[in-house]
């Protein structure tokens, strides 16, 4: 009797043993699995996978279903793909990449009090530059101001404080509705702007009474600024071009 059931002891201790290898190690639960799909790993030695666990914002693993089945938890989110494609990439509105970036490392003209306090900022970044670097910005609007900028041309600022700031840098500061822009004397001295600069088609070169350019670019005329700062553009190296990446990256994950 005694020998009976020590043989059904061992039998019954040898079939948890293989169950709880039939199991896999037991591992934290995930956040997220989603199996049953095609998914594109990126990676050549295992370019497609059937299934992956998420914890947090970082996949931890990928396999096969039933490789992957041990991360489902009680509280996991198990998503079926039912065979269909999932592949990496960024899920937003409509930004341009690269212009995301730019923005995050641009000024941040949005909530600006007054022209002066836009010359300010202009005048601490250009205290941070190279002589030769382009001050950019975006989000001013001068309806939004707490007082009217003087002397003024149709409510706009003129030139003149800005320049005074930034003797060395050309600088292009566009209004929050994109539909104008901002420059300083130097950004229209490599633009070719001068008073004999005629409005193109569908834009404007606001003068001042003499016929001198005050800064303002309306519409199309943006453009006249905006191809020599992208001529500019054409000689950054590889290392600034990361950092935009890296700043959109930053921005798209919300640190």
């Amino acid at each position: 009797m005694r020998h009976g059931m020590s043989r059904l002891l061992l039998i019954a201790g040898s079939l948890a043993t293989v169950a709880a290898a039939a199991c896999g190690p037991r591992v934290e639960p995930a956040t997220m699995v989603v199996r049953n799909g095609k998914i594109v790993t990126a990676d050549e030695g295992r370019p497609e996978a059937q299934a992956m666990a998420i914890r947090g914002d970082t996949i931890v693993a990928l396999g096969t279903n039933e490789e992957i089945a041990p991360y489902v938890g009680d509280t996991t989110e198990v998503i079926d793909l039912n065979g269909l494609l999932a592949v990496p990439g960024f899920i937003e509105g409509h930004g341009h990449f690269t212009g995301v970036g730019q923005a995050r490392m641009n000024l941040n003209l949005m909530n600006v009090a007054n022209w002066d306090e836009v010359v300010q900022m202009v005048a601490d970044a250009v205290a941070r530059a190279q002589p030769g670097d382009w001050i950019v910005g975006r989000g001013w609007h001068q309806e939004k101001w707490d007082r009217m900028p003087e002397p003024n041309i149709e409510g706009f600022p003129t030139h003149d404080s800005l320049s005074k700031v930034s003797p060395a840098n050309p600088v292009l500061l566009t209004h929050a509705s994109g539909h104008a822009s901002f420059a300083n004397a130097k950004a229209m001295e490599l633009a070719g702007v001068t008073r004999a600069t005629p409005n193109p088609p569908g834009g404007e070169v606001l003068k001042d009474r003499r016929g001198n350019p005050i800064g303002i670019f309306r519409e199309t005329a943006s453009g006249l600024i905006g191809r020599a700062r992208t001529a500019a553009r054409e000689g950054m190296t590889d290392a600034e071009r990361e950092a935009e990446t890296l700043a959109a990256w930053h921005q798209q994950i919300g640190r």
